[in-house]
């Protein structure tokens, strides 16, 4: 797909992800109502996930009928085609449902398992973050950047936690967390791990680090760093993101960075 196509149709999934994100705002003004359920003790799902999942996927078929589906709620069967649209229709649902300020729209476009695509759509603070391939990365139309960061000291980090836990990974997350802890400036959990990345791009983050994640987590925010000046890895330091691990930050820190999520694996 050439890079006017790309552009245009970059455009048009900020039009769809912007109404469906405006629908998820209005039913968080009835969340009472809501049906809530839990897929694990602290993994929830709602109606609103899955309504605005089926919204995307729909329209999304329009704007690209031969892509397949990748999506978290699987509410379409999902594939494995040249080109994937990847989906994660409400990031920072425990956010949603606790009236927390902080949860995302995320749509990653994939072709042959590069990602040449990505919209995230910050509903509460109404920043739409986006990219595609060889473009700048924008928010609300503006061209954003990662900070100039140079020393971890002064590094403001971000972070989150899995929601299946046990005794093995909560010792490597607190390894890995004492770690920046002991060399960082502060660490923050926004709880969700769209918006993480894209505060990395836009240099309100300096890092960005989380393990036992989800493609649909992180594959919105993958190009939007990486299109922004930033350094975006597997906690090996490559670009396997099946494995559930990822670290963004800029380049000149990575290597201090990467021997703090070493501690995890």
């Amino acid at each position: 797909m050439e890079y006017a196509q790309l552009e245009q149709l970059c455009s048009s999934v900020r039009d769809v992800v912007k109404q469906v994100g405006l629908d998820i705002a209005i039913s968080r003004k009835r969340i009472d109502e809501i049906v809530i359920e839990k897929k694990g003790v602290r993994d929830f799902v709602t109606e609103v996930d899955r309504h605005a999942e089926q919204a995307l996927v729909k329209q999304l078929q329009n704007l690209l009928p031969e892509a397949g589906f990748v999506t978290e709620e699987k509410t379409i069967a999902q594939s494995d085609k040249p080109y994937n649209w990847i989906i994660d229709p409400l990031d920072g649902t425990m956010n949603f449902v606790h009236g927390i300020p902080a949860y995302s729209v995320s749509i990653g476009l994939e072709f042959q398992h590069e990602i040449i695509l990505g919209v995230v759509y910050e509903i509460v603070h109404d920043e739409m973050f986006y990219s595609w391939k060889n473009a700048p990365s924008f928010c609300n139309n503006k061209i954003i950047h990662i900070s100039d960061c140079k020393l971890l000291q002064d590094a403001l980090i971000a972070t989150g936690f899995p929601y299946i836990r046990n005794e093995e990974r909560t010792t490597k997350i607190s390894a890995t967390l004492k770690y920046f802890l002991d060399n960082g400036r502060d660490i923050r959990r926004i709880g969700t791990a769209a918006t993480d990345l894209c505060y990395v791009a836009c240099g309100r983050m300096d890092v960005y680090y989380e393990g036992f994640l989800n493609i649909w987590d992180i594959a919105g925010g993958i190009i939007i760093v990486k299109n922004a000046g930033g350094f975006v890895s597997d906690f090996s330091g490559n670009n396997n993101f099946t494995k559930g691990e990822i670290v963004a930050c800029s380049p000149v820190i990575k290597d201090v960075v990467l021997k703090g999520v070493a501690l995890m694996p």
